[in-house]
């Protein structure tokens, strides 16, 4: 089997990870060491490599491993290796993506017996399991770590599915199965490849010609090809949402009526439709969906209402504001169209302008989040929201990852730090209800759409099973001699 990936990995250690969307570096991690827990669609955490890591007071945390268990060095798969690649992640000059969190909570990590981990983190934290299983979710043998004089020099050895065959890196990697794999019916297939393909439409092309087994995408981007001879696309059931950043720092958004403005002046549904060029979307009333435990319609953000648009502007060139836009995005088709449908809206009402600054899809975090210059910033991708954490806080808390707005509220933080301080499902249910109605009256950012991810696939591939932002547990995938009922 061939999946397209988007860009290569940059290396092979554990500990430095990102991105848990289908078609990221992540996918290839997990083959060769596994999940050690994972985040089903529904957003609950479920045993990989370990059975389980749970606790009873969001405190105390234990994590029980699988008897017999071993990397593919032979070398046990037990506690404390465990415990040795998250002291490794958490060290002073660690490379790891999560470090500063990791360190936090590294000192109170005892082994307890081979296959028992007890951690007893600082302070409560009710999703301490969904984020290891998002920032460090990967065990590597402690021989190949230490046996590795620098970073660079890492050959991966873990106890996944899969073992690394060879990587040309840029172009692709074969993965060969691992006969000694823990679950030992699985891996069923003998050989899983990478193929590295940047561009969208190459990616679908080698697919719909059978030059490789699936991709990840958007059905707006599959067009007819979804229904090419051979072909098929497969819902991945895994919420999420497309979403613009208000400058906070500086700028017209600055002030809470240019940003009602934006959403009052704006149909979100008809922008959805120019970014996609599909219509029926529906544009999302707050973070959460209707299918959401914590969902509740007491608080939307505005919606389309062009004569409330029209006052707001002038308002604010009323106090000196004009309403002067500068939307940066990235060089793509889809975002251009984006951007442009903004821009045309924008500039039909009286007063209002908007320009349009395109930079490398690689630098467009620093160009906003680090540098902030931009007035509306529009990053492409739906951002998984399965569950409410890790990524509400990302998005929303002071000083998030995700938070390119630099929205910053106190009342936002308290809402955010008391959800993840119990495991009452009362409390954590009004404590995002705050959340909700603190979203529709400060509109941190710009929320327009919702959509799930699908893969484009051959249509003899079975066991697609995703986890996490929607990574497929590949153990499970196989081939059929026709295409594969449902």
């Amino acid at each position: 089997m061939t999946i397209i990936n988007g860009s290569d990995i940059k290396g092979w250690d554990p500990a430095v990870t990102n991105s848990t969307y289908p078609g990221g570096p992540m996918d290839v991690l997990d083959a060769i060491y596994g999940f050690i827990v994972y985040v089903d669609v529904n957003g609950q955490v479920q045993g990989g490599m370990a059975e389980s890591l749970t606790s009873e007071d969001a405190v105390t945390w234990v994590l029980k491993l699988r008897e017999g268990v071993t990397f593919t060095d032979g070398t046990p798969y037990d506690a404390e290796a465990v415990k040795m690649n998250w002291d490794r992640a958490g060290a002073e000059g660690s490379l790891a993506s999560a470090r500063d969190w990791v360190a936090s909570w590294a000192a109170g990590m005892e082994v307890v017996d081979p296959l028992t981990l007890k951690i007893t983190l600082p302070g409560p934290n009710a999703i301490f399991a969904q984020q290891v299983a998002e920032l460090v979710p990967f065990i590597a043998s402690p021989a190949m770590l230490e046996a590795a004089a620098t970073p660079a020099d890492l050959k991966p050895v873990g106890a996944g599915a899969f073992t690394l065959d060879s990587w040309d890196q840029g172009i692709g990697m074969t993965l060969v199965r691992n006969p000694d794999y823990w679950d030992a019916e699985r891996p069923y297939l003998d050989t899983l490849n990478f193929k590295i393909i940047p561009e969208t439409n190459s990616r679908i092309s080698t697919v719909v010609q059978g030059g490789a087994t699936m991709m990840a995408g958007y059905p707006y981007q599959f067009g007819n090809n979804a229904e090419a001879p051979g072909v098929t696309a497969k819902e991945i059931p895994i919420r999420g949402i497309y979403r613009g950043y208000f400058n906070f720092e500086h700028g017209i958004f600055q002030d809470p009526r240019a940003r009602e403005a934006l959403y009052a002046a704006i149909n979100r549904d008809r922008l959805m439709q120019a970014y996609t060029q599909t219509a029926g979307y529906e544009a999302p009333g707050n973070y959460f969906g209707e299918g959401s435990s914590y969902y509740t319609a007491d608080y939307a953000v505005p919606g389309y209402d062009p004569e409330r648009a029209q006052e707001l502007i002038d308002a604010l060139a009323e106090d000196g504001k004009p309403f002067e836009v500068e939307i940066v995005t990235y060089p793509n088709s889809d975002m251009k169209r984006l951007a442009e449908y903004m821009q045309q809206v924008i500039n039909a009402y009286d007063g209002a302008s908007a320009t349009i600054t395109e930079v490398a899809m690689a630098n467009l975090r620093d160009t906003c989040s680090n540098q902030m210059a931009y007035d509306f910033c529009v990053d492409g991708g739906a951002l998984v929201s399965n569950g409410a954490e890790p990524n509400i806080s990302k998005l929303l808390g002071t000083g998030g990852t995700l938070n390119w707005s630099h929205y910053s509220s106190e009342e936002m933080d308290a809402l955010l730090e008391a959800a993840t301080r119990t495991v009452d499902e009362d409390e954590i249910r009004e404590s995002y209800v705050g959340v909700q109605k603190l979203f529709a009256e400060d509109l941190p950012f710009y929320l327009f759409g919702v959509d799930n991810r699908f893969l484009l696939m051959r249509d003899d591939t079975g066991g697609v099973v995703n986890s996490n932002g929607g990574i497929l547990q590949k153990q499970y995938l196989f081939k059929c001699d026709g295409p594969c009922a449902e």
